[in-house]
């Protein structure tokens, strides 16, 4: 092909006219797009060709279209030659449930990047173009590539558009963005082109993207002489950036061993990599929901909504005259309506702090109206509205968002789960956020249930995180507990309360102990609080006791179990002295701000005022001479933070400029431990994740997994197969864990719905 001015091809007279309405749609990558913007988009093609051109225009006569299905088969026995070639899909959005594959990116290394057209449309006239390939050819070459390495970046996303426009399941050898993930979970820019030009190009490239050229216009209506060149180059790139991360990610190169990723190349090749196919399959999947629960949920939350808001009036009118007295003072000005609108910070923020002058608690929001202020507010009206602002937010993002999230083909809810979402290596997950889906709610949960003669199963670690910190810190006395069938909360509080252990426990022999609770919860929130890095102060609030007394547990437990003391300071020592710190499997949490000096200093440019012009032999340097650092450093570490912004504000004074990483190390100190027991929680539950989802057993007794919450799996099965499935189920976790030097337990909930009564299976 040559160059970008060429006429698009003639359209079709007829076609499939189901896929070119789906393709004539608006998309979430196209909005405001409508099908009548033919005359639109012939106005800007001339600026979408210059724009292509300035970027890609260096590639017109490289990258290739491929219209011709010999040509095609050509591309693939080579690229099976090759051994490895790199994937990418354009498609006409990002919704599954209307997803249509516009056209098939490939690169493979002894030849040039194509774009192979198979759903573009006249932008003009609608209709399908001519010169394209059809979908069951494309399919039928592409399902001769199992053996060879395939290459992607976002995989997840094309091997799901594959599957499910052309029935070809992929299996992916690398994925270029978890790549980037493991090797740098702090990158600023995670996208192909952002990395591709920051660690191939080496920052020389021009940084573009499909909006950039495109603006919103669906992929399927880019003329394909124009299309091809941004599409064939994503393959290439894609290729480029694996080549890039292939030595760092390869345990057994030498780049690899230097850089001491041996551990990093593990979680990528091990866990990470053979988990996508398996999440892909999760999210294809889909999960029922209750539509007539949620429709009683919508009506039972909406009264309790209506009622608070009652609530908050009626409280609101013990303050009517000094409202009225304000909006007489106010007069025009006055923004307060004559019902405040509960939804409305500006009118919050003026009730609470102007009319009825509550001090400011926060002073970097002296005047918020967020849930950690009304918090600390505390008087009866701000409790009011926490509690609306709870309902309304049950309402709005779970009882009537959920139902209208199904997609209309499976009528089933499909979100979408991203593996390496989280710094510590936990998922995230979106549309809808399966992990922050209330747990102290039913209700919610409840709205999940099984397909029909199917049953849920839902299994998790117990006490994942506080095994996984015994395992860590090597204690003995944390480790014995656990291999002797023991509670570690309890046989922690026996300990420090110096009780018996019978006299920590929740329940002894099926009956209540309001002491034993408090001493085993005491405990729990201390070992929990070490595991997430909280301090005694914070602890201390969580379970509204002293400080003086969770100090006192605290160094009780400290004495008593010194491992779990040794852990805290081994990884803070790690993160000081190589900037990171590891999980049990070997993924790295990089956290460079441990390795800050606590003050920075600098000159601002303004003459010091000790600095005297005529003593020549005085050396001139920009460096602040460490005498003056020592000075500051000593009177800024024993200053409160008030007193700090004093002693920084006299330095600048005397041109000295002070920069305060304390903050930042701090914070970074806290992530030490909790993010090698996350991380290591996370890559424990993906690698049962593995069992479980590759399980062949499992597979032809119909488990299917739904979803993964922190260290929860569900799936579902037959009913008539839920006793033998929940077996092996529970096994295949216990086996995940393995590596641990304590014993792992996990309980297999048998049910109907979510958190719903256990079945009773025969």
């Amino acid at each position: 092909m040559k160059g970008l001015f060429q006429l698009p091809p003639r359209a079709t007279k007829a076609g499939d006219l189901s896929l070119v309405n789906k393709l004539a749609k608006p998309t979430p990558a196209s909005k405001g797009v409508t099908v009548r913007q033919g005359k639109g988009i012939m106005e800007r093609i001339p600026s979408i060709r210059a724009m292509a051109n300035r970027y890609l225009g260096q590639y017109a006569d490289i990258y290739k279209v491929i219209q011709d299905e010999k040509e095609l088969e050509d591309y693939i026995t080579k690229a099976i030659e090759d051994g490895e070639l790199a994937i990418d899909t354009e498609t006409n959005g990002l919704d599954f449930g209307d997803m249509v594959i516009v056209g098939l990116c490939l690169y493979s290394p002894s030849q040039t990047g194509v774009y192979v057209p198979l759903n573009h449309v006249s932008y003009i006239t609608m209709t399908k173009l001519d010169g394209q390939l059809s979908e069951q050819f494309v399919a039928e070459q592409l399902a001769r590539l199992k053996d060879t390495k395939l290459i992607f970046f976002n995989a997840k996303f094309d091997i799901r558009v594959i599957n499910q426009t052309l029935g070809v399941e992929l299996i992916p050898y690398w994925d270029g963005y978890i790549g980037a993930r493991l090797l740098n979970e702090n990158e600023p820019d995670n996208g192909l082109k952002a990395l591709h030009n920051k660690y191939v190009l080496k920052g020389e490239g021009e940084s573009f993207d499909y909006g950039s050229i495109f603006k919103g216009i669906p992929f399927s209506h880019i003329p394909i002489n124009i299309a091809y060149l941004y599409a064939a180059h994503d393959a290439v790139i894609t290729y480029e950036l694996y080549k890039f991360q292939e030595p760092f990610l390869t345990k057994d190169h030498p780049t690899c061993i230097e850089r001491n990723l041996q551990g990093v190349a593990y979680v990528f090749r091990e866990i990470e990599m053979p988990l996508i196919n398996i999440v892909a399959q999760m999210e294809d999947t889909g999960i029922a929901l209750d539509l007539e629960y949620a429709k009683g949920l919508e009506e039972k939350y909406g009264q309790e909504l209506e009622k608070v808001e009652q609530e908050f009036f009626e409280e609101l009118a013990q303050y009517k005259d000094v409202i009225d007295q304000y909006r007489k003072q106010m007069g025009p000005a006055c923004k307060l309506d004559e019902r405040i609108n509960l939804n409305s910070p500006t009118q919050l923020a003026i009730l609470l702090y102007d009319v009825l002058g509550i001090t400011p608690v926060d002073k970097k929001s002296p005047r918020g109206t967020g849930e950690d202020i009304l918090e600390k507010i505390n008087i009866p009206l701000t409790r009011i509205l926490l509690e609306y602002r709870r309902l309304q937010k049950l309402m709005s993002t779970y009882i009537t968002k959920l139902p209208a999230s199904l997609n209309p083909r499976t009528g089933r809810l499909h979100a979408s789960f991203n593996q390496v979402g989280t710094d510590t290596g936990r998922f995230s997950s979106a549309d809808p956020n399966m992990q922050n889906i209330p747990a102290r709610n039913k209700d919610i949960r409840q709205m999940f249930v099984a397909s029909p003669g199917y049953c849920l199963l839902s299994s998790d670690y117990s006490q994942q995180e506080p095994r996984l910190t015994a395992h860590m810190s090597r204690d003995e006395k944390m480790i014995n507990a656990y291999k002797q069938g023991k509670d570690l909360y309890a046989e922690i509080a026996s300990i420090a309360f110096n009780q018996p252990y019978e006299n920590c426990l929740e329940y002894v022999n099926g009956v209540y102990s309001e002491e034993g609770y408090r001493r085993r919860q005491t405990s729990k929130a201390i070992v929990l609080g070490v595991c997430y890095g909280k301090g005694v102060p914070a602890i201390a609030e969580d379970l509204g006791i002293t400080r003086q007394e969770a100090q006192k547990v605290y160094d009780e437990i400290m004495f008593h179990f010194p491992g779990l003391k040794q852990f805290m300071i081994e990884s803070q020592n790690m993160a000081r002295e190589l900037g990171y710190v590891d999980t049990v499997w070997g993924r790295k949490r990089r956290l460079p701000n441990m390795q800050l000096e606590p003050y920075e200093f600098s000159y601002s440019g303004k003459v010091p005022t000790n600095f005297d012009p005529l003593a020549f032999d005085q050396e001139v340097s920009n460096e602040v001479p460490e005498g003056i650092k020592r000075k500051y450093s000593a009177m800024l570490d024993r200053a409160s933070w008030s007193e700090k912004q004093r002693i920084i504000a006299q330095a600048r004074n005397e041109g000295i400029i002070i920069k305060d990483n304390s903050g930042y190390i701090a914070e970074a100190t806290r992530q030490c431990v909790n993010s090698r027991i996350q991380g290591s929680a996370a890559d424990m539950t993906k690698k049962a994740m593995l069992l479980v989802g590759n399980d062949a057993q499992l597979k032809e007794w119909g488990f299917r997994l739904l979803l993964t919450v922190h260290d929860e799996l569900i799936g579902e099965c037959p009913k008539e197969n839920a006793k033998q499935v929940a077996e092996r189920f529970s096994a295949l976790m216990i086996e995940a864990a393995k590596d641990l030097d304590v014993p792992s337990k996990c309980d297999v909930v048998i049910t109907e719905r979510w958190y719903g009564e256990p079945l009773e299976i025969d």
